[in-house]
């Protein structure tokens, strides 16, 4: 097979390996057998033994339910391997993501992958089926996509390969998937879209681009055809997830709903990516109030950072201060330091970086002023280093 990945391989024999009775199966069989005594004993007006009040497992099936944990362990180690793929460094930008299957593995993927000129391969999709069935078919979708990725010369192409790849390996199967390819020195990313949720671009208002386009797996013949290109300016985040975010239920089976995630994404436009993952997460759990998690929840960001670093740097207060300290705090910097917004050597960002230090000491408590410190040096550090 010339779509190769070792994490799929190493996967398949994992999930297949499998004992053929589950934990609950085996535990299921066992209580069928108790029930069958007590029925009997009853009818003999007998007394219960004890030891049939409480189905035992016997040796060979406590082997086997170790095997099964071994085996789920060894499953999930491999897929939050693949999930865990390295978010990209790339000047001028920022990325983060997260996934959290609603079960021990998950049908939810996202991937990274460099390509030619320097271009960047980004990747989302949500898998049909749950647990193990979904395991495999999202191991099967993400060798097939990096391999088509690194082929294909756009990203309806690159889907519509893909998708031949789905109906044919993935028999019964489907898969949602947006794939977007980033310039990122001209800050355009080209988009197309099999049957996801809409991408969000978001500074400030949230602005949602629909593409149309059917899961992957329905019909090999389909050309994916339509793209939208969007051009990101500084300061702008596009946000992509699977629907597992705007479903997410309370108690009530109430939906959190897009309109709420519209609301969230615009009163936190001008955070960080990994502060915008968690702040999700915590409306989410506050949401959800202790109601289980029925769908997985995945998220990619990416941001593209201001040119200047003055305004880099009030990005950096509001992430760490919220934005109404972040505007007190970055009032007394620019009176103490006019040249903050304009700092154009190296000395002059060493000196800003000092006064910054010696200000949130004086202002802030000691952990807020040593975390701003940190932010705000290895912002100007990465700023130093692409002017060199």
């Amino acid at each position: 097979m010339r779509r190769s990945d070792p994490f799929a391989y190493r996967l398949i024999p994992t999930l297949w390996r499998r004992p053929r009775h589950s934990r609950s199966t085996l535990l299921e069989h066992r209580g069928m057998e108790t029930t069958n005594r007590w029925s009997r004993l009853k009818t003999n007006h007998q007394p219960p033994d004890p030891g049939d009040q409480v189905p035992q497992l016997s040796e060979e099936d406590r082997r086997r339910q170790a095997e099964l944990e071994k085996d789920l362990q060894l499953a999930r180690d491999i897929q939050q391997g693949m999930l865990l793929a390295a978010v990209p460094y790339l000047h001028g930008w920022e990325f983060s993501a997260v996934s959290l299957p609603a079960r021990d593995l998950g049908g939810d993927l996202y991937d990274f992958l460099p390509l030619r000129n320097g271009h960047q391969a980004i990747m989302i999709g949500d898998v049909s089926g749950k647990g193990l069935q979904a395991a495999l078919r999202m191991a099967v979708a993400r060798t097939l996509f990096r391999y088509e990725a690194r082929h294909g010369e756009s990203p309806a192409m690159t889907l519509a390969s893909v998708n031949r790849g789905v109906c044919s390996d993935i028999p019964h199967g489907m898969v949602t998937m947006l794939y977007a390819i980033l310039n990122p020195g001209d800050g355009t990313v080209r988009i197309a879209n099999a049957g996801h949720t809409y991408p969000l671009l978001f500074k400030g208002k949230v602005q949602e681009f629909e593409l149309p386009g059917l899961p992957l797996g329905v019909d090999p013949d389909i050309d994916y055809d339509e793209e939208e290109t969007i051009m990101m300016a500084p300061g702008e985040s596009l946000f992509l997830y699977t629907d597992g975010v705007n479903e997410a239920t309370d108690p009530d089976e109430r939906e959190f709903g897009f309109e709420r995630l519209q609301k969230l994404l615009e009163a936190s436009s001008q955070v960080k990516p990994r502060t915008l993952m968690k702040l999700i997460l915590n409306e989410l759990r506050t949401w959800s109030d202790g109601n289980a998690q029925s769908d997985d929840i995945t998220m990619v960001v990416l941001r593209r950072r201001f040119a200047g670093l003055g305004d880099e740097l009030r990005v950096v207060a509001a992430d760490v201060l919220g934005h109404e300290r972040a505007g007190a705090f970055w009032g007394e910097v620019e009176v103490m330091l006019p040249c903050a917004p304009n700092c154009a050597t190296p000395d002059d960002w060493m000196a800003l970086l000092a006064e910054i230090s010696a200000l949130a000491k004086k202002l802030l408590s000691r952990g807020l002023a040593r975390e701003l410190s940190q932010e705000v040096r290895m912002t100007i550090e990465e700023y130093r280093y692409s002017d060199a």
